[in-house]
């Protein structure tokens, strides 16, 4: 691939704030020739702000150095029965970012009465992500069509401890975690746990333990973190 070419592909990281010191400086200096990233830049950032608009909670300050980490450690390619796509290395996340942020929004329909994990596990669309945690390996199905994920928990997570919950988390690309509900142990008994509310711009799902009743923000460690590209 040539340099010309890879430089060209650092716009969406860009504007997302997921590049290094060094891919920093080196598509500052291209910027100014070249007006094709200036523009998608430009978009991306505008379409940022309005997707965020009336949602800003600062998260806690470790929270994106951790996820990008386990992005970049733990990242297994996504399937989509019977096939598994390639691994893509963790800049695909970024632009991954970027596309939805371009896109909008997604397409929603409405579940229909019945199990809604069945119906979001079995979409044409779904895709399965896993990732090895220390609980084990924990898998998150997504469905663009139904806008919604479902969580899987290995066997071996029992009840949380007495007083606390578990609670899962949808981590955008810049480090911004909000609540994808709590996980009692009536949901760890039925094996689907469909997280609340939409995954639109999450790169990852994570999973922790917090008081009874829940969290704003996570307040421990993710005992999980399952990253979605």
């Amino acid at each position: 691939m040539s340099d010309d070419h890879q430089i060209h592909e650092l716009a969406a990281a860009y504007a997302l704030d997921a590049v290094d010191d060094l891919e920093r400086a080196r598509f500052e200096a291209h910027l100014p020739r070249c007006s094709r990233c200036t523009e998608l830049v430009a978009a991306l950032r505008e379409a940022a702000v309005d997707l965020s608009s009336g949602l800003e909670t600062a998260p806690p300050p470790d929270l994106r150095r951790r996820v990008l980490a386990a992005v970049e450690t733990e990242a297994t390619p996504p399937r989509r029965a019977p096939r598994r796509a390639p691994r893509r290395a963790p800049r695909w996340i970024a632009a991954a970012a970027a596309a939805a942020l371009l896109a909008g929004t997604w397409g929603v329909v409405q579940l229909r009465e019945g199990d809604p994990a069945r119906q979001i596990v079995s979409a044409d669309d779904a895709r399965e992500f896993t990732a090895s945690t220390e609980v084990g390996t924990v898998e998150v199905v997504l469905s663009t069509a139904h806008d919604a994920a479902v969580l899987r928990l290995p066997d071996e997570v029992g009840s949380p401890p007495e007083g606390q919950t578990y609670q899962a988390w949808f981590v955008s690309a810049d480090g911004a975690a909000r609540s994808a509900g709590l996980i009692d142990a009536g949901l760890l008994d039925d094996g689907d746990v469909v997280l609340e509310g939409s995954p639109h711009g999450a790169v990852a799902v994570g999973v922790t333990v917090e008081p009874a009743g829940g969290s704003a923000q996570p307040s421990t460690e993710p005992f999980a973190v399952i990253p979605l590209g």
